[in-house]
């Protein structure tokens, strides 16, 4: 017995551009938020990030130290808290 299903091709693509345009904006928000939880003390870190199509990422040297607590400003972190926060949103 052969079953189908009209319309599941359109639905899926929707489906798919629905979920393709949540990823990104869950991005798009990480990466606003763990620039606004990076310790501001020369800008150098918070310049440091950078967002691509499916990562974010910041490739300054201390940027380990930040997220191990090193800055009173962050004694938490940065990516630690900005999870928080978007789980929260999400």
């Amino acid at each position: 017995m052969n079953v189908s299903v009209l319309g599941i091709k359109s639905d899926m693509a929707m489906l798919r551009k629905e979920l393709k345009a949540t990823v990104k904006q869950v991005i798009d928000d990480a990466f606003d938020i763990a620039k606004d939880n990076t310790p501001y003390k020369t800008g150098n870190a918070r310049r440091g990030w950078k967002k691509k199509p499916k990562e974010i990422n910041n490739q300054v040297p201390y940027i380990k130290r930040l997220e191990a607590g090193a800055s009173r400003q962050a004694p938490k972190g940065i990516i630690g808290p900005t999870l928080t926060q978007i789980k929260g949103k999400y």
